[in-house]
């Protein structure tokens, strides 16, 4: 609430409200009594409620006017809530209380209609207040008249609208009686602040006006040339170092007080200005108090008359002698910077935003480059650089110190006056103007020529050294903690990286198997121990390898050399491995199909019936033979032949599962084993799959033919616990499918019941 004579009326009604219960509660208790006879209890309920909020609201006035100073902008919505909850409860009390009769309904509404007026008391000053507690207890007043017998009801109503009328208009009245005279106290206290404050300002004026010479920093002294006369102000005197101005003014003589070094000048620069006007700005030394001088600066401006002759002179001096004593310092200060600057020998230089040199150190610049500074100050800093050194090489490693970051150890090849290279690390910082913009560059040139060329003899022994190192045929690796420190080019070519990839990398990374390395850390530690090296065979990854390519394997020699630090030695022997691989995948596949053949077949089955057998699942031997395969061969030759077998053993592969196995075991049979089935069905249904893949229409020349298939199934464990027999069984059936007319299955007998954990889903 901004409105100053809002909150003063709002205050007025916290004031009010304070002792409202006073004059409310008579009112409630009044119907009380009236209504005691019809329903006392309810109007006794009632009363207790009107009791507990206008006491409540008595207090919250109480509370809100006493911390009305710190700002509350909700006590306005309070106030007029509970303005609205008391006229609320005076309209239910109107509407629900039984009046037992005319006589006491009218005594409800003239007592209600005296609390209306009561309340613009205390409501009046805030219409928003008053209108929440008027606008519902006047609407029950009205429902009260309508819905009850009233005796000469016109005459009532009109009563009740009179009375309205005339607590809205006392109200109305209170508010704006309140407000004008607020208005007018309010306008009285600005008024009164007002003269208050323009007194003030006015006594504070004529104080400033007469301190103003003594505040300032500035000495002033005011000169009446005719007379003689001189006015010296009290910051004159403390400037030379007297605090009673008055014993100053008897005592100071301007020309005296001047040093003799600098009287004549200041004299004649005084006259010059009083009789041509010339400006008068000088510095100079004046004698203070102690005998000892005091460096000023003085301005004068003379007051000239109509006939354009100075009537009056007024110069002010600042004491400056601080300043002179810094500038004599920093004076001081810059030779021994300079002398150490040109001691150092690194260059130390300073360029400006565009990169133009404006300083560097004389003795570097001469040492280092050749140069003499005069030769070098103005010019680019990239007319320096060598060749290689571009523009765009020069900016990508100092373009940082620009946007305001420093650059440390920046290697860079610069050309001396002879034109031979001079390499550099080069340091920078950015400098700042007053605004904090970069406005250039300061830095030092470390000449590292010479150590450049300790680096390139020691880069000359070490590449003599590796190359010794990468003639080796064996790849060759040094390991320290688990890591490649070094390794030659024969093992990087061996796994198809380079040798920079190796560097560093752990030793795991580069096994086909990481966890192989933690077994070899303890072979090579146990060897160790008995003056030994340890070999192993493992498989290594190359760089194929670790995208599913091949892997090499590798003899391994490691042996112990210092703490953890082990000397590897790898012997390429993939190509033996491989031939162990062909010959092991020769004795164990059909050379024509690449089918599993009876061996690998007897293997699998034995493996994959035991666990069945351990976990009680059901398996199935099925055997398959082509119908009609030999007219194939006596038709259309054996090489077709050998080509139609490939074709159905890929078909059958793809009719299966991938752990399920197929294999050829002569001419046109073939053996499946299901190791895993949820129940016989599966077995069948995997029959009659086989059968549709095995099945095929020839073209020939001439004629056509159709293959089929017969199918035996022998079924784990209900015809069998071992695979013979399992064989047997089916490969009797699948000749009872032949004799039965081909192209279809037999079952070699029927499926065992029992307690069968489920298989995987075919």
């Amino acid at each position: 609430m901004t409105n100053p004579v809002q909150r003063h009326l709002l205050r007025e009604a916290l004031r009010l409200g304070q002792l409202a219960w006073l004059a409310a509660l008579p009112f409630g208790l009044v119907i009380v009594l009236a209504l005691w006879g019809a329903d006392g209890v309810l109007a006794l309920g009632w009363f207790i409620l009107l009791t507990a909020l206008v006491v409540m609201r008595s207090l919250c006035c109480r509370r809100w006017l006493a911390a009305f100073d710190s700002g509350d902008a909700r006590t306005l919505e309070w106030f007029t809530l509970l303005a609205g909850a008391e006229g609320a409860l005076w309209a239910l009390g109107l509407i629900l209380l039984p009046a037992g009769g005319a006589d006491r309904t009218v005594l409800m509404l003239a007592v209600s209609t005296g609390a209306l007026f009561v309340a613009t008391a205390w409501y009046g000053p805030v219409l928003m207040a008053f209108s929440a507690f008027a606008l519902p207890l006047a609407f029950a007043q009205l429902v009260n008249m309508y819905l009850r017998e009233l005796p000469n009801r016109d005459l009532v109503l009109l009563c009740w609208l009179l009375g309205v009328s005339a607590s809205v208009l006392v109200a109305w009245w209170v508010r704006n009686a309140l407000a004008r005279g607020l208005n007018q106290q309010l306008q009285t206290e600005r008024s009164a602040r007002a003269h208050e404050q323009i007194a003030t300002e006015l006594g504070r004026g004529r104080e400033q006006m007469r301190l103003a010479l003594d505040a300032i920093d500035a000495g002033v002294s005011d000169t009446h040339l005719a007379s003689g006369e001189v006015f010296f102000s009290t910051r004159y005197a403390q400037i030379l170092g007297y605090d009673d101005r008055d014993a100053f003014v008897k005592s100071h003589r301007f020309a005296d007080a001047l040093h003799a070094d600098d009287r004549t000048r200041v004299l004649a620069a005084m006259r010059e200005h009083v009789d041509n006007g010339a400006p008068f700005r000088e510095e100079f030394r004046l004698r203070n108090a102690h005998a000892s001088y005091v460096w000023v600066v003085a301005r004068a401006e003379s007051v000239r008359g109509p006939d354009g002759r100075a009537a009056r002179l007024v110069m002010s001096i600042v004491d400056v002698t601080e300043r002179r004593e810094s500038e004599a310092r920093l004076a001081v200060n810059e030779r021994r910077y300079r002398a150490l600057v040109e001691a150092s020998p690194s260059l130390i230089w300073l360029c400006d935003k565009r990169g133009r040199l404006t300083y560097v150190s004389v003795r570097a610049c001469r040492a280092m480059y050749g140069f003499e500074p005069r030769e070098v100050v103005g010019r680019s800093v990239l007319s320096f650089n060598a060749p290689e050194v571009t523009r765009r090489v020069m900016f990508r490693r100092l373009g940082r110190v620009l946007r305001g970051q420093p650059v440390f150890d920046v290697e860079l090849t610069h050309i001396a006056k002879n034109g031979q290279p001079v390499y550099v690390t080069v340091s920078a910082l950015p400098t700042r103007d007053d605004n904090g913009m970069v406005e250039g560059m300061l830095g030092t040139c470390s000449d590292v020529t010479g150590l450049k060329r300790r680096e390139h003899d020691l880069d000359v022994a070490l590449r003599n050294q590796q190359a010794i190192f990468d003639a080796a045929g064996e790849g060759i690796a040094f390991a320290r903690g688990g890591r490649i420190e070094t390794a030659n080019r024969a093992l990087a070519k061996m796994l198809g990286v380079t040798r920079e990839w190796l560097i560093g990398r752990d030793v795991g990374e580069i096994l086909a198997q990481q966890k192989d390395w933690e077994g070899i850390r303890r072979a090579t530690s146990d060897a160790a121990e008995r003056g030994e090296a340890a070999n192993h065979e493992v498989m290594m990854r190359t760089a194929e390898g670790s995208f599913g390519g091949r892997n090499v394997w590798c003899q391994l020699t490691s042996r112990l050399v210092e703490g953890d630090a082990l000397i590897l030695v790898l012997t390429d022997i993939t190509l033996l491995k491989r031939r162990e691989e062909l010959a092991w995948h020769q004795a164990n596949h059909d050379e024509l199909t690449g089918l599993p053949n009876r061996r690998l077949l007897v293997e699998h089955s034995r493996r994959l019936l035991s666990v069945a057998m351990r976990q009680k699942r059901m398996a199935a031997v099925l055997v398959l033979d082509l119908d009609g395969f030999k007219d194939v061969n006596d038709v259309f030759g054996h090489a077709f032949g050998d080509t139609i077998l490939r074709r159905v053993a890929l078909r059958l592969s793809g009719a299966l599962r991938e752990y399920d196995v197929v294999a050829r075991t002569g001419g046109d049979e073939f053996v499946v084993l299901l190791p895993e089935i949820e129940q016989p069905s599966v077995a069948t249904l995997v029959a009659d799959k086989l059968i549709g893949a095995a099945s095929e229409t020839l073209e020939g020349p001439g004629r056509s033919m159709r293959i089929h298939a017969s199918v035996g199934v022998a079924l784990f464990p209900n015809d069998g616990h071992d695979f013979d027999t399992l064989l047997s069984r089916a490969d009797a059936a699948m000749y009872a499918a032949k004799a039965a007319g081909k192209n279809q299955f037999r079952i070699a007998s029927e499926p065992l019941t029992g307690e069968l954990l489920p298989a995987r889903p075919h």
